[in-house]
This record gives C-alpha cells, structure tokens and sequence, in this order.
C-alpha cells in the first residue's frame, strides 16, 4: 500500500515538533508501505531538504487549480452546513471568517489529491492518507474520502489542533464532519482522547492514543553541586508558552529566595505574530534581575542540545503552557532524568500527577518556589522525582517498544474495512 503524508514543513528540521515526532513515526514504518510521499502544505525547497531523505516528496502543491472554483460552489453545502451552526456571539465574525477560510483550503487540497491521485495512476483502495495534523488540509483529504469511502485516512492529533478553546471562537470549524469521516485520530495524550470521547462520544471508538517515542539516552543529566539552582525551559516563543509569566514569576522569587538562579530558556522566534525571543530578552532586562541570572540560548540543533545536556547541569525543567498536548521537550527532559513542574493543563496532567509537581495555571511565586526549594534542599526528594522522570520515559515513551507499537497501528488502519 501507498501512503500519503500531510505535514506542515517536515523535510526542513526546525527543531519543533513535527520534526521530532513525524521523523520518528515514519522511520518506525518504512519498511511497511511500499512508497510514502511526503505532502508539506508549507513553501519548502529542495535544497532545504533533510540530506538523505528516503521518501518522495511533493513541491508543487501550491500551484493553482481551475478546478478548485468549480469544486468550492460544487460542495458549497458543506460550508452552509458549518455556518448555520455558528452562534451569534461577539466573535461570530471571526469564526465566518475562519469558517470561509478553512473551507477555502480543503478545497485546494481536496482538488489536488484527487488530480495527484488521477495523475499518478494510484488505485485508490490502496493508497491511505495520513495527516500529522488535525487541521484544515486534513479536511481537504476527508472530503476525498467522502467521494470514495474505501481511501483509508487518519490524522493526528497533538494540542492546537485538537483544543476547541484555543481557537476563536472556541471552536473548530467542520470538526464533527470531519470526525465523522475519519478512519481513525491518533491522540497523543490521554487528556485528548478524554477530551474528544466526552465532546464526541458517538465516535469514540475512532480515538486511538499514540504516545511519542524518545529515544534512551547514554547519560543521565546530573544536579548543580556549587548551590546555584539551574532551571531549564525549552519551548518556542507562543505566549501559550508564558515564558514572560515565568520571567515575572522569577523576578518575585528573586526578593524572598534563599539560594541563586540561573534560569536557561532554548527555543527561538516562531511564525504568525508570536512574541519573539528578542521581546522576552527585552523583558527580562527591564525587570533587571539582581541575584538571578536568565539565559536565552536562542534556536540549537538537536547536536548542540544534546551537547548542552551532556554538559550542563540541571535541577529542573519547567512547562508552564495554558495549553498543551503531550510536549515532547519535557517528555525529552525526562528522558534525561531531570525532575519536572508543570502546569497541570492537558497532557501535562498525566506527567505532572507521577510525580505529584502540577501546578496551578495561574500559580503564584510561592506555589513555584515550594517545588524548587524543596528539590534544592532535599536530595532524597531530588532522587525521586529524578527517578519518576526516568521510569515515566521508560514505560510510555521508550522509542525501541514504540516503534514497533506504531508500525503495527498503522498497518492496522489501513487494513481495515
């Protein structure tokens, strides 16, 4: 069978997650489909590719179909359909918007698969299609399949895109069609498979949880031993994120602290508006740290991260998002065996309950500083949570066991009838 994978920018490495958990899944399943294409809805160019990159991939998507006109009046019931659903409300507005917008992508990518297909001579019953995202040009495919029931499609699913709250409106446009539609959603977290069995209960057999693989590392990151606590985040720079709230956080803690800091943050300016690293480097000098030192090591490789992790010493890692998946940064750090507090916010939850470190999402400086001056001045405590870290990578992120777990899903999809 052939396979067909949607993505954003996965033959370029940005060090984000796409990168990190796409790159894992299709080694895990290579040997399984007798050829994958790669289908990045973002402007990518050959010679940014991943060196040595085994699978097809298609650059030409971008390129304007006639057709797609024809197609957007010929399936215009789909987007009434969306629309009447739509509640007045002081973003319904930006929700027709978004609606129009959305509808106006799945038809793009709904006309150009079905011209690829027809094209490249594809027998549709065997070819699937995955979608790394459950977005809008996994409704373009899913329209596909609404042409011709037997193409096997699944989608992931991870945080923004499986999250109704984090859009405007608080909702996703055409989200119970396209649930209706799928073959399967692999959730990555046990919160979003809760999250969609209770919103969609009708369709909960559809929802499949597919934790991220981490590979094992050779070392185990050690704590600081010349009393400087070390705190590391390691993140892109979304304010979803909230490493403003933790640099104002920091800052409070700086008054009332019993023992220094130096607070590392890794990750780098993002797309779409986002706060930019230089914006949180301005902040962090306008707040003017005394006693703490902040450090914003930018955008690395994965080469220079797993350098700085073989190098450095680190007490804590920290996520603090309002919202999230399963964050495969922290599930790294764990990896690492480096004790972790989170926000207890969607795949968050289920890390930060092992070892009993979830904190508020609106959590005050004393609730942050409880956690670290009790792993500063407890070593007992500190070997805990540094041995809880570990085991939690061990038994449901081990790469060896779920590369193998993955590939057998896969296949499972794609054959069922």
């Amino acid at each position: 069978m052939n396979l067909i994978v949607i993505c954003s920018d996965y033959p370029i490495v940005k060090e984000n997650a796409e990168s990190s958990l796409l790159g894992f899944q299709l080694d895990s399943i290579k040997n399984s489909f007798k050829k994958i294409t790669l289908l990045p809805t973002d402007r990518v160019k050959k010679e940014n590719v991943i060196s040595g990159l085994e699978h097809e991939i298609i650059f030409d998507f971008r390129s304007f179909r006639i057709r797609s006109i024809t197609n957007f009046f010929k399936y215009f019931n789909i987007l009434n359909n969306d629309l009447k659903s739509l509640k007045m409300s002081n973003f319904y507005f930006s929700s027709l918007r978004r609606s129009i917008s959305v509808y106006a992508k799945s038809i793009f990518m709904f006309t150009y698969l079905e011209n690829y297909l027809k094209k490249s001579g594809s027998k549709i019953e065997n070819t699937a299609i995955y979608s790394f995202w459950f977005n809008d040009s996994s409704l373009g495919a899913l329209l596909l399949k609404k042409k011709f029931p037997e193409l096997k499609i699944f989608c992931g699913a991870h945080g923004y895109d499986l999250f109704e709250d984090r859009h405007i409106g608080k909702r996703i446009p055409f989200r119970e069609l396209s649930i209706s539609l799928v073959d399967k959603v692999i959730v990555c977290s046990n919160e979003g498979i809760t999250y969609l069995s209770e919103k969609y209960p009708r369709f909960k057999n559809k929802f499949r949880l597919v934790n991220s693989g981490i590979r094992k590392k050779k070392i185990r990151v050690k704590s600081s031993t010349d009393g400087i606590f070390r705190i590391l985040t390691l993140s892109r720079t979304h304010p979803v994120k909230r490493i403003s709230y933790l640099l104002r956080t920091l800052k409070k803690i700086e008054s009332f602290s019993d023992f220094e800091i130096q607070y590392y943050h890794i990750g780098g300016d993002h797309v779409h508006g986002e706060t930019g690293l230089q914006d949180l480097k301005d902040l962090s000098k306008k707040l003017d740290f005394k006693r703490f030192e902040i450090n914003f090591l930018g955008q690395i490789s994965d080469d220079d991260l797993n350098n700085f992790f073989k190098t450095s010493s680190i007490d804590v890692f920290l996520n603090i998002s309002s919202s999230e998946g399963t964050c495969l940064s922290l599930v790294e750090a764990m990896s690492y065996s480096i004790p972790i507090v989170v926000t207890a916010v969607g795949g968050n939850i289920t890390i930060g309950n092992v070892s009993n470190t979830c904190l508020n999402v609106n959590f005050s400086p004393d609730e942050l500083y409880e956690y670290l001056k009790n792993i500063h001045n407890n070593q007992e405590y500190r070997e805990k949570l540094q041995s809880n870290s570990y085991n939690y990578w061990f038994s449901n992120h081990n790469s060896d066991i779920l590369s193998i777990e993955i590939n057998n899903i896969f296949q499972l999809i794609c054959k069922q009838t």
